[in-house]
């Protein structure tokens, strides 16, 4: 699911934090229709890419971990979920690392997302041979679409729309003081916008004081422990919140409580973490205006059109890449093929030469080694079109022919292949599409 999908509200069920990323993975791939596993969880998206070769099965255990994680009945869920299969997987991959499926078209900091969610598959032991080779293209690919348009440079980011709605409530920034909950990647890039636009001061509260000394010094603000929130909160016009709390951070009472000593005059928060920091009841409160991160939605709006263009470039630039990444999934298929040609082929020349050293027992072992090397390069001579073939077969009818001919001419006996999906679950009516 992601935001185009489903609500905060429901998002937030569905946050995982980083600590139990391996601990989901590991008890994704104990199901026997998956063979590897990553987990994408953002403010905007929870994601599964899995490796299997029983996709319905695969789709139905997945499917009842959201349900499950959510703590809902599956019926509810399945409307806000969506599923991609092979070539629409990888395309979806490719989108979402490039910044063409996100809330904010264009914005860098997913790359480092979905790099982050190979890296705790790696770690986790359940990425395998198949994801490997998907992430690695999905980072080549990725990096070819910004590097080779505008949509990168085009972008704005989570916190450049928080500190544009501050201006809607406000309008000049200039002398505001503004609180920054929580101290990673996230509150830097909104203290660099907000001291842009001309607030003065900046304060920093986070769980670790150290962190949030550390963002004070770059931005001359003053550091806070989350204790001492509640003392300053009054002094704050902007309050904007990224925490990875796993509850409400700011309540209502407190909030109320600042609002008296502030007598009147507006306080703006906005609420980019998921789970979100603060209560949604705060917005009842007079003078209040709370904004979450769907919410940033219409500001985003506004500047998409401009971007259209650069994001149908690097959709172009993705498609190459996609194509290049199938080819070598395709490969995988013929593998299996190949190997027991060989391998038959191999026996087959051995029984051979067995047969024939019973008339060269007068043949010295230079003469021997002789006849097993020409042995091997007349088979070698013999199947190298064939195998040329089956390693570079289209991906269309033609090559299932070819692969069911090969079958039958080899009398094989080959298991079922292994195919890529991404599987968030089944789809839902409310699915929309991800690029």
């Amino acid at each position: 699911m992601n935001h185009k999908t489903a609500p905060v509200e429901l998002r937030e069920r569905l946050a995982v934090p980083e600590s139990e990323i391996a601990d989901i993975l590991q008890h994704c791939v104990s199901d026997p229709s998956i063979r590897e596993a990553s987990l994408l969880s953002t403010c905007n998206r929870v994601e599964m890419t899995v490796v299997t070769h029983d996709p319905d099965a695969a789709i139905a255990a997945v499917h009842t971990w959201f349900a499950n994680k959510a703590g809902m009945d599956i019926e509810l869920v399945s409307e806000h979920l969506y599923s991609h299969t092979a070539e629409e997987a990888i395309r979806h991959l490719f989108a979402v690392a490039s910044g063409l499926d996100s809330l904010v078209l264009g914005e860098p900091q997913i790359l480092g997302q979905v790099k982050s969610s190979y890296e705790h598959a790696l770690s986790a032991g359940t990425a395998g041979h198949v994801l490997h080779r998907l992430f690695q293209s999905t980072f080549a690919a990725a990096k070819r679409a910004r590097s080779e348009t505008n949509i990168g440079r085009q972008s704005v980011n989570i916190s450049s729309c928080a500190v544009e709605l501050a201006r809607h409530i406000f309008g000049d920034l200039a002398g505001k003081t503004v609180l920054l909950m929580g101290a990673g990647e996230m509150a830097e890039l909104a203290a660099r916008h907000l001291r842009a636009n001309g607030c003065s001061d900046i304060l920093v509260a986070n769980r670790t004081l150290k962190r949030a000394e550390a963002l004070a010094v770059e931005f001359e603000g003053h550091a806070l422990s989350m204790e001492q929130l509640p003392d300053y909160l009054d002094a704050a016009d902007i309050v904007l919140s990224s925490t990875g709390a796993s509850t409400f951070v700011l309540l209502p009472d407190v909030v109320a409580a600042a609002m008296k000593k502030r007598r009147n005059r507006p306080m703006f928060l906005v609420d980019i973490a998921v789970p979100r920091d603060i209560d949604p009841r705060i917005a009842e409160i007079d003078d209040v205006y709370l904004y979450d991160i769907d919410d940033l939605q219409q500001v985003v709006q506004g500047n998409v059109e401009q971007r259209q263009e650069e994001a149908e470039l690097a959709r172009k630039i993705l498609e190459e890449e996609e194509l290049a990444f199938l080819v070598w999934l395709k490969s995988l298929e013929t593998v299996p093929m190949i190997r027991s040609i060989q391998q038959q082929m191999e026996q087959q020349r051995a029984e051979e030469v067995e047969k024939a050293l019973r008339y060269m027992k007068d043949f010295e072992p230079e003469q021997l080694q002789a006849v097993e090397r020409f042995s091997k390069a007349l088979m070698k001579r013999y199947m190298h079109p064939t195998l040329r073939t089956l390693k570079t077969l289209p991906d269309d009818i033609e090559g299932d022919l070819l692969m069911g001919a090969a079958t039958r001419l080899f009398d094989l006996d080959l298991p079922q292949s292994r195919h890529l999906h991404s599987v968030p679950a089944t789809k839902g009516k409310n699915e929309q599409s991800s690029g």
